[in-house]
């Protein structure tokens, strides 16, 4: 019966260890249905954790980290062009206020046009580019495609998933027990708002550093059972920003980077601070008043438009005197 047993747990361990190797080439993904595709976000982020992990040989929480640090590595050029972008605008801040409220408060479209190429200019002379300003919104995408791919492979789950983790989540394609990674992700997002983004640039007002204070601690027990590797992906991303803002608040590498410093100015208080409901609704209020009155504007140029189709028509009308119609009868 020993001998029995003894043959029965070799042919166990040679299983489980062929099963190991399954995920040690590429392509084994698409034999189980995942990484379809290469322009999918997360079919292509799938792809890219099974290159590294087939080409270095790291454990799938080594590849993990390993994946999402690149990926940040290659978009930070992008946060250093925005967090330089913001630190402009801060030099100009008054006029540019002064500018943005005088045309909020147009109401004639030529008066409109005129604020606004006041703005253009004021920005070209500081060789400002606002589009930059949106380029750490492609972080979005691609942390929806490291979340649905990485849920993806630990539903499966993926060859070595269960056993390939660390520390006290070793098993990736199931929840940590102990809830560690959602509160290291916790407190590096809130640490990262309070440094000031990760631009390292950008001015919260308390109303929005209380948000950002309370939306990490409500996340800790919305993401409780979401996968360890999913949330492994979450606490390395939310490291990564607080080094990166840590680094771009640094004067010797804003510096060094060409990156402008930031001018704070006072802020002007007119009561309260405001919650966040209520600027919301503000400036909605103010989005819908300066629409009804570019309609407004539309309408009016429209009528002047018309109005002097109708002159340009009138003067074409010719007009007879009654002396060169006696003239023409005789």
């Amino acid at each position: 019966m020993e001998e029995l047993g003894n043959v029965a747990s070799n042919i166990t361990d040679q299983a489980s260890g062929i099963v190991g190797e399954a995920s040690n080439h590429i392509g084994y993904l698409q034999s189980i249905g995942l990484a379809k595709s290469w322009w999918w976000p997360p079919d292509l982020v799938q792809h890219l954790l099974e290159t590294v992990h087939v080409y270095t040989g790291l454990p799938w929480w080594g590849t993990i980290c390993a994946v999402t640090i690149g990926v940040r590595l290659l978009m930070f050029p992008l946060y250093v062009k925005s967090s330089d972008t913001i630190a402009r605008n801060s030099h100009i801040k008054p006029e540019l206020d002064a500018i943005n409220s005088k045309l909020m408060s147009s109401t004639e479209l030529s008066e409109g046009q005129k604020y606004a190429l006041q703005r253009k200019k004021l920005l070209n002379d500081h060789g400002i580019k606002n589009r930059w300003l949106a380029a750490p919104m492609l972080q979005v995408p691609v942390a929806l495609g490291f979340f649905s791919g990485l849920r993806a492979m630990a539903n499966h789950p993926v060859d070595g998933f269960v056993n390939q983790g660390v520390a006290w989540f070793t098993d990736l394609s199931q929840a940590d027990p102990y809830l560690g990674l959602q509160v290291i992700t916790a407190a590096v997002l809130i640490s990262f708002t309070r440094l000031g983004g990760e631009t390292g640039a950008q001015q919260f007002s308390p109303a929005m550093k209380r948000f950002f204070t309370i939306l990490p601690l409500v996340s800790i027990p919305a993401t409780m059972n979401l996968s360890a590797a999913v949330v492994l992906y979450f606490a390395v991303n939310g490291m990564f920003s607080v080094l990166q803002t840590l680094t771009l608040r640094n004067k010797w590498v804003r510096k060094k980077l060409n990156i402008a410093d930031v001018v704070k100015h006072p802020q002007t208080t007119n009561g309260p601070p405001k919650g966040i409901i209520e600027t919301f609704r503000e400036n909605m209020a103010k989005a819908r008043e300066q629409a009804q009155r570019r309609q407004a504007m539309q309408d009016r140029e429209k009528e002047l438009q018309e109005l002097s189709k109708e002159l340009k028509k009138n003067s074409k009308i010719k007009i007879v005197h009654k002396s060169d119609f006696n003239k023409r009868s005789n």
